[in-house]
């Protein structure tokens, strides 16, 4: 079982170091919760490539960023009890040093890092399941026929296709995989998990 697993949104809370320097630019109060589409970086009237940027160098404070989990680490290593791990993220090569860095210092364990320019790009790698937080990634990766985890956000909650699976925590994601041919249907059963 071969499991891609994202950092930004799902591993790591990189979101509250932007509000937070958002808001002491900007003098305002932004809060994680209120956040509720991907792209919300439009109704702030920030274009794409600029917001990108602004969270790529907010991996510059990696030791800042907060785990999205208290016990994230030992709930990853977990995850080699049902597959191999692999990180998959949508990244720039400026933040991929302190991304990796923040993945050491919390002990979080995986056998390959892989990056891609954008995230609907790993619907076209080789994993069984996908986690991720992104509902654009959920999309483009069911749409290639493959599993998808959503790790719950605030700004994915408009997502409701059945073929994709919610979780709340990675621990989830363990029994899960376990039981595929149950949490995710029949029609995956060949393709996917059972093979």
């Amino acid at each position: 079982m071969k499991i891609a697993l994202d950092v930004d949104g799902v591993l790591a809370d990189i979101i509250l170091v932007w509000i937070n320097e958002y808001n002491k630019k900007y003098n305002t109060v932004i809060e994680k919760q209120i956040i509720e589409h991907w792209d919300f970086w439009k109704k702030l009237g920030i274009d794409e490539n600029e917001f990108y940027c602004q969270l790529s160098n907010c991996w510059s404070q990696w030791k800042e960023v907060p785990l999205m989990e208290y016990d994230i680490a030992n709930a990853v290593n977990k995850l080699y009890s049902v597959g191999i791990v692999d990180i998959v993220t949508a990244r720039d090569r400026e933040s991929t040093e302190y991304v990796i860095n923040w993945l050491k210092h919390n002990n979080i364990k995986y056998n390959k890092y892989v990056a891609v320019p954008d995230g609907r790009d790993k619907a076209n790698l080789d994993y069984d399941v996908f986690i991720d937080d992104s509902p654009h990634n959920a999309v483009s990766i069911i749409s290639k026929g493959k599993n998808v985890l959503l790790y719950d956000q605030p700004w994915n909650k408009s997502v409701t296709d059945k073929k994709i699976v919610r979780i709340k925590k990675i621990i989830e994601a363990v029994d899960i995989i376990s039981n595929s041919h149950v949490k995710f249907g029949d029609q995956y059963k060949t393709q996917n998990f059972l093979k």
